[in-house]
């Protein structure tokens, strides 16, 4: 892309475009604590004791440019990880360390909760487009050129002789500073068709435009269809990381500038509509964590339905078909029904009525039918209503306390408790003694029992 890779482990901290060893130490300081700085002085010293240097490297280097929180450590290791790692662990007490060797990455864990990732420096070669790239170790300067944007291919040296040490030999500290995504090679999009996906989130995130030769790239990589050749929980995995973003307008504006809103559905007609329902399904995702904080709830299948509410049913079937997604099977039941229950619920009057419309709906589905009406509507406050009070309605008598009056197991005990319950949501039972009498009533109990 025009840009000229630096000699092997070259630090540029004294050009004009690259921070000078004393700035890096300043932002270090200013935003990590000294204890966390103490933990890289000392994992330099150990990398290099052992020949292979440690680096800093991908998105806690990007954030600490930009003056943003850096919750992740990632550490390049130009060596044996495991070497270091266990080097690291018997310095100190309580410490853990995993180690994955099918990836040559280890996980350091500190007693407080600290925690390293170290992986080795490699190469990669793709053998065919959007297939898994194949590896073998590399220095820094090979690993920062394998990687998906000139933002995430800057380096800081932990080595004790030059702590600090900037390594940019992509520019990426330029593009930042000018709001840039730049790919690092031609066949970036087209080895790992998911780079479109990362380049959108940090798009949003960072407030990015495409570098105008990596727009060109995407656009040549779309009209390949590259993403065809891409599995489909690759696919959904980075999806799902798009639809997490809070920032959802930025999300609709970049999926329709990059061409990239068949990955989840047609085009929309009216997108500002569904941004509308999306920010009102968010509402309601939290909404509903509020009030039931232990209760599991896949907030993205709630966007998921409203993303595919006013589509072809087979449109959604066809991504569900080979996306690994939670619920993906009561999301096709909720969108075939959704329609339906939001006009009978318009016209239901008695509340046990009203309650089986939206017991008829997943737990995505109510929050997503939820989304599509105001707060003070009366279909929303009943689906309210149901989730808070209704949903945990439990008949006064159970099938024993039934048995115990004399009703004989079977099919017909079924549909008495059935009636019990829809005459509790309808009030008029409230206790064991009035279901009993209610019973009676209904000429289901003889009106003097033995």
């Amino acid at each position: 892309m025009g840009r000229t890779a630096l000699s092997s482990h070259q630090t540029i901290s004294g050009t004009d475009n690259s921070p000078p060893a004393a700035q890096i130490h300043r932002l270090l300081r200013q935003h990590w604590s000294e204890a966390r700085l103490l933990r890289l002085h000392d994992i330099g010293k150990t990398a290099a004791r052992l020949g292979t240097p440690a680096y800093l490297v991908g998105g806690c280097v990007r954030d600490l440019l930009q003056n943003h929180p850096a919750p992740d450590t990632d550490l390049a290791i130009e060596g044996d990880v495991r070497a270091v790692a266990e080097a690291c662990t018997a310095q100190l007490s309580g410490m853990r360390c995993t180690y994955h060797p099918q990836f040559g990455t280890a996980i350091l864990e500190y007693p407080d909760g600290f925690r390293l990732d170290l992986a080795r420096c490699r190469v990669e070669h793709y053998p065919a487009p959007a297939a898994l790239p194949e590896v073998r170790p590399g220095d820094i300067v090979a690993d920062l050129a394998r990687r998906d944007f000139t933002i995430n291919a800057m380096a800081i040296s932990l080595d004790p002789g030059s702590f600090g040490g900037f390594l940019d030999p992509h520019g990426g500290r330029t593009d930042l500073q000018h709001g840039l995504l730049r790919v690092l090679h031609p066949l970036s999009f087209v080895d790992d068709p998911t780079r479109m996906l990362r380049g959108l989130r940090f798009a949003v995130r960072f407030h990015l435009r495409l570098e105008p030769g990596t727009h060109v790239l995407l656009k040549t990589a779309l009209a390949r269809d590259i993403f065809a050749r891409l599995s489909g929980a690759r696919l959904w995995r980075e999806l799902k990381y798009v639809l997490e973003l809070d920032d959802l307008a930025g999300v609709f504006e970049k999926l329709d500038a990059w061409q990239l809103w068949p990955l989840l559905r047609p085009v929309p007609p009216e997108p500002g509509t569904l941004l509308s329902s999306m920010q009102r399904g968010r509402q309601e995702i939290t909404w509903f964590h509020r009030h039931f904080p232990g209760e599991k709830l896949f907030d993205t299948s709630v966007l998921l339905t409203l993303i595919w509410r006013h589509i072809p049913w087979a449109e959604a079937e066809k991504r569900l078909h080979c996306w690994p997604v939670a619920d993906g099977h009561h999301i096709l039941r909720d969108l075939q029904l959704l329609s339906e229950v939001s006009e009978d619920l318009a016209k239901a009057t008695r509340p046990s009525t009203v309650a089986q419309l939206w017991a008829s709906l997943s737990l995505p589905g109510i929050l997503a039918l939820l989304a599509e009406h105001p707060e003070s509507d009366a279909v929303a406050e009943t689906g309210r209503h149901y989730l808070l009070k209704q949903r945990g309605l439990k008949s006064p008598l159970s099938g024993r306390d039934l048995q115990a009056m004399g009703l004989a197991p079977g099919p017909q005990l079924g549909k008495v408790l059935r009636r019990l319950y829809e005459a509790h949501l309808d009030g008029e039972i409230e206790d064991k003694e009035t279901a009993r009498q209610w019973l009676i009533r209904q000429g289901i109990l003889p009106s003097i029992q033995p």
